[in-house]
């Protein structure tokens, strides 16, 4: 199936949005304030019931069009009667259609939690209702009232977000395909964003399998790519490197964000990298990026755009999930960007914008 680019131009996003959001306040003027207050409260359960239609495997069967609930619990080992209950509160928050001889489809806002589908945000989504997701955001109100530091995550298991990862590889691999389901709905945005060489050398740190990069190197024919993350997913990438062609303009190479890297390029990505971090923390990333970039050589930070004071439906709830999953993340404004940049010694370049992330350049002197 072929879909429109998305995201849309930053302008036409936000205008969308700011649109949406009119919409959905006039439908809250139909109900008492406390009726609209109490779906609102439901949202832990609109969350949970989605995410189980991913981890159970109801979203998939669905794929194929209305299937009988009964069949549906048979087939994959459910309870009937908690599937019924289930897939009726599905169709209640409009993931799913059921009828009245007790058949189910996905609706169209179901769609995207099978796994097939094009956009899917089944990773995301399972991630989103993930119990320790949840243990996280449970300490929202220390960190509301003791301050940011120690993180949700933190307070909860007693480690980073990335430790508990290591040690849990299942849901590390369940965040990786997060992180890939929502890079890939981006990445017709950010592969236009900005004025990658033709020729030369792109270096993504902390790149993952290379998703990003791949869509670079396909539109810059004449650049290599130098592709920075760990060993064990480097091995992962390189199947996925040579499924888009570009394996052999892509050296890997181990390394992470707190140890010394050295790799030559023109310009350096990283992606959702600076809003896990501290500011103190990402001046450090930065300033061992610097110490490996050649003269006039261009860092390219790739976040959310969030300014203080301008609510948005997506940066300020990707905002609170910096807030309780990392140790001093968050997203930021450009010009607070720039100056985490300015601070390891890049001279402040362009700011530009895809969808709702700003791609913000420092150049090395």
């Amino acid at each position: 199936m072929k879909l429109p680019p998305f995201p849309v131009p930053h302008a036409a996003l936000r205008a969308g949005l700011a649109a949406r959001q009119g919409l959905l306040e006039l439908a809250d003027r139909l109900l008492p304030a406390e009726a609209a207050l109490w779906e609102l409260a439901a949202g832990m359960q609109r969350t949970k019931l989605a995410g189980v239609l991913v981890t159970s495997g109801l979203a998939d069967a669905l794929a194929e069009g209305p299937r009988d609930t009964g069949e549906l619990a048979r087939d994959l080992g459910l309870s009937e009667e908690v599937t019924v209950r289930v897939l009726g509160a599905a169709a209640a928050v409009r993931l799913i259609h059921m009828d009245r001889s007790g058949r189910a489809r996905l609706r169209w806002l179901g769609t995207p939690l099978q796994s097939s589908h094009p956009r899917s945000l089944a990773s995301w989504v399972a991630y989103q209702a993930a119990p320790a997701n949840a243990a996280a955001h449970g300490e929202l109100e220390a960190q509301l009232r003791e301050g940011a530091e120690p993180s949700g995550h933190r307070r909860a298991f007693g480690n980073s977000v990335w430790e508990y990862f290591g040690e849990h590889p299942e849901e590390e691999a369940r965040f990786a395909g997060a992180m890939r389901e929502l890079t890939a709905i981006d990445l017709p945005a950010l592969a236009r964003a900005y004025p990658w060489p033709q020729e030369g050398v792109i270096c993504d740190v902390g790149g993952g399998i290379g998703t990003l990069l791949a869509a670079i190197l396909e539109r810059r024919q004449g650049a290599m790519g130098i592709l920075v993350d760990s060993p064990e997913v480097l091995a992962e990438a390189e199947g996925f490197l040579r499924s888009r062609g570009v394996a052999e303009r892509v050296a890997r190479q181990a390394g992470d964000l707190f140890g010394e890297l050295d790799a030559h390029a023109d310009v350096y990505v990283l992606k959702w990298i600076l809003h896990d971090w501290s500011d103190e923390a990402c001046r450090g990333i930065l300033s061992r990026l610097r110490a490996t970039m050649p003269s006039g050589s261009r860092a390219v930070v790739i976040d959310q755009h969030l300014e203080r004071n301008r609510p948005s439906p997506f940066s300020s709830l990707a905002d609170m999930l910096m807030l309780v999953e990392c140790e001093g993340g968050r997203e930021r404004a450009p010009q607070e960007v720039l100056g985490l940049m300015d601070d390891a010694g890049l001279r402040p370049g362009r700011v530009r914008h895809a969808g709702l992330h700003m791609v913000v350049e420092g150049i090395a002197p």
